[in-house]
């Protein structure tokens, strides 16, 4: 089995501050790549004594979240920006994880949550239903017929995954209590947990269906007010119609074709 995995910094266990654990400014980011880095190890541990036979691993993180000198030695890694759709996944893989991730904007006591941007994003939606990045990812994968089998992160990106795909694997790391703070396990606990369950998550793959969108795809973004002349810089590319002041609305074929809309 061919295993594709992205990942992101804000859902793993032991970090708590954007500015103190996910910003390369921070006096914590090495040790929260640390962390991540061996998340996804735990991960892949896991996969491999299921059978898997190839991982690929997507840095996600803005600024770069995965330590390759400690990543796991079978694993490849996808890095660097700007980091073009669709990130490894035309190349063929059986299965997809998600480790590390956090819930959409705006959900209650998710911790650390945004979608795209801390600061410049404040809402998505895919055909008509508001959208994180979870679905995104999910979506992706799924245009090449790749079922999202795990999700890692915090309790409120787990249960936002679940929503989406019945049936798939989710290990919450931590629950946020608001934006800002939340109740994490150990770094150790969280990797047993996230080796356990990327084992239970190699087992259903069978049994999951890919995540489909409808075609073609509408894709509304809603920015923050502070970053309105982001639509208005957006709505001069083809396909891509300005909503209201700092809304725009993207239309495309297929997914695919629609982000690639936004983020050319």
């Amino acid at each position: 089995m061919r295993l594709w995995i992205m990942t992101d910094l804000e859902g793993v266990a032991g970090v708590f501050s954007f500015d103190e654990h996910a910003s390369p400014k921070g006096r914590w980011y090495d040790l929260s790549r640390k962390l991540l880095t061996q998340e996804v190890n735990a991960a892949i541990e896991g996969a491999l004594e299921q059978g898997a036979r190839e991982v690929l691993v997507v840095d996600g993180h803005g600024a770069g979240g995965i330590n390759i000198e400690e990543l796991n030695p079978e694993a490849k890694l996808l890095a660097g920006r700007p980091l073009l759709l669709p990130w490894g996944l035309e190349k063929g893989f059986e299965a997809a994880f998600i480790i590390g991730q956090h819930a959409m904007a705006g959900v209650k006591n998710a911790h650390l949550s945004h979608t795209e941007s801390h600061i410049a994003i404040q809402n998505v939606w895919i055909n008509g239903v508001k959208a994180g990045e979870i679905a995104i990812f999910a979506a992706v994968a799924g245009h090449f017929d790749v079922p999202l089998v795990l999700v890692t992160g915090d309790k409120a990106a787990c249960q936002e995954a679940e929503s989406l795909i019945p049936g798939l694997e989710t290990v919450a790391v931590k629950e946020g209590l608001s934006h800002g703070a939340a109740i994490s396990v150990t770094p150790a606990k969280a990797r047993a947990m996230i080796k356990e369950g990327a084992k239970n998550a190699v087992t259903r793959v069978s049994s999951i269906k890919p995540f489909k969108v409808g075609k073609p795809v509408e894709l509304i973004v809603e920015f923050t007010e502070e970053n309105k002349s982001s639509a208005e810089t957006l709505s001069e590319r083809p396909g891509v119609k300005k909503i209201d002041t700092r809304t725009i609305k993207i239309e495309g074929d297929d997914i695919l074709e629609a982000l690639k809309r936004w983020w050319m």
